[in-house]
């Protein structure tokens, strides 16, 4: 089975986010640094990459990765995350549901 691979880049971890979207049935690595997501988009089969709305420089961040990225809002939920992911691996056959 497939399984979607997220970094979620963040200030805090663990984050409720990530927690929540690993519960959702994603694998989810958390990053502190932009270094760290780049190792793990290096050395990981990552899908996407969600950068928290409390990441500083997060616009120059995300132009420094490679791949799809997300950058969240103050007021994003998990379930408003898992219905963007949704829409973006739509034609991905997936354990999450």
């Amino acid at each position: 089975m497939f399984m979607i691979s997220l970094v979620h880049l963040t200030t805090r971890s663990p984050s409720k986010l990530g927690d929540e979207l690993g519960l959702a049935g994603y694998r989810v690595f958390e990053a502190l640094a932009l270094s760290e997501v780049l190792y793990l988009q290096e050395h990981e089969s990552i899908d996407a990459v969600i950068i928290g709305a409390d990441v500083d420089e997060a616009e120059e961040k995300a132009r420094q990765l490679r791949g799809m990225v997300m950058r969240l809002k103050p007021d994003a939920t998990a379930a408003y995350v898992q219905w963007e992911l949704s829409l973006l691996f739509s034609n991905i056959p997936s354990t999450v549901q």
